[in-house]
């Protein structure tokens, strides 16, 4: 038997890593899947060559490192640049979740956090799906304090999937809209959940 694997997603904004954190908390191994693409990326992985191969030096920075925000804008509004880049990233990140899974014991439970977990190998590697959904004023509310304009916030979002979406694959759904209490509360019923599901 193999550590047992929760598949954490939702929007862009709705505090994914709010709950992580919660989760790690309880007791559960985090990965976050958006820093393993970043690490992938790195000057001297196989990751790095194949990105410049495919999209060429303009997506590095001057210290000849892939740079995201030019790499985002090179492929967002572009269906096609963002497949072959999902290609070439996808393969790798599965590889670590899966290493990092088969290196904890049994009793376990990896928590992986990822924005496209539902439309890649992810999903298949998890045993559940949970959904982390806030309201979309408040999603535009953190992205802006990232820095995003509202207009690319916008045109983010209505890249992903809609909240019925993500409800339809969800095994658990917790809504975090601002209320910490509450959103902990939420988070301690279904990892409950898991615990029970989990045979000893």
């Amino acid at each position: 038997m193999t550590a047992f694997v929760v598949g954490l997603t939702g929007p862009m904004g709705a505090g994914k890593s709010t709950v992580a954190a919660m989760l790690r908390e309880l007791g559960a191994k985090v990965l976050d899947a958006d820093a393993l693409v970043h690490d992938e990326q790195l000057r001297g992985t196989v990751g790095y060559s194949a990105i410049v191969q495919t999209f060429g030096t303009k997506v590095l920075g001057e210290d000849k490192e892939v740079d995201r925000s030019k790499l985002a804008a090179e492929v967002f509004g572009d269906p096609a640049k963002l497949r072959r880049l999902e290609q070439i990233l996808h393969p790798r990140v599965i590889a670590r979740v899966l290493e990092a899974r088969s290196m904890l014991p049994a009793d376990a439970v990896l928590v992986v956090e990822a924005i496209k977990l539902l439309d890649g190998e992810l999903r298949k590697a998890s045993d559940r799906i949970w959904v982390v959904l806030a309201p979309r004023k408040i999603m535009l509310e953190r992205l802006g304090l990232r820095g995003m304009s509202e207009r690319e916030a916008e045109l983010r979002l209505a890249q992903q999937f809609s909240d019925d979406q993500f409800r339809a694959a969800a095994d658990a759904v917790i809504v975090n809209d601002g209320d910490r209490e509450r959103t902990r509360e939420r988070v301690r019923e279904a990892w409950a959940e898991v615990r029970r599901a989990r045979p000893d």
